[in-house]
């Protein structure tokens, strides 16, 4: 019996910290395709700015609902804020202006906090936590 709630609570884990981590794929995609402009683009580019800010949204989605996900596993709130911090941020940055450089900036902060926020979770071992 044991050894099933372990495998559980691991499985859990996992997909927790592959839905953060297709987040971050996501949003870093979204930003290499979007690139980022002195002047505005080309019309050509315009495009490819639009394409890579809708990844950039999806990955901000998948961010948040990586979020719920955590407060549902009962992780401690610096978790769910550095989980949260790249949807928030990066999606801040592209929906102000999705031309310039402030969402790479914003992903170079938040990146590694999220990650951080993962390594927090399998360190604890998948372990139901609370504070």
């Amino acid at each position: 019996m044991a050894v099933s709630q372990a495998g559980r609570r691991w499985t859990g884990a996992i997909a927790w910290v592959l839905l953060v981590l297709a987040s971050l794929i996501l949003i870093g995609y979204g930003i290499i395709r979007a690139e980022w402009h002195i002047e505005l683009p080309n019309p050509a580019g315009q495009e490819e700015t639009w394409i890579g800010s809708r990844y950039i949204f999806a990955g901000c989605g998948v961010s948040l609902t990586a979020v719920a996900w955590s407060h549902l596993c009962g992780n401690p709130a610096w978790v769910r804020v550095c989980v949260g911090l790249p949807g928030i941020l990066v999606g801040w940055a592209t929906l102000d202006d999705p031309y310039n450089l402030l969402r790479h900036l914003a992903a170079v902060v938040s990146f590694p906090l999220a990650l951080a926020g993962i390594a927090g979770v399998i360190w604890a071992g998948g372990h139901r936590q609370r504070g």
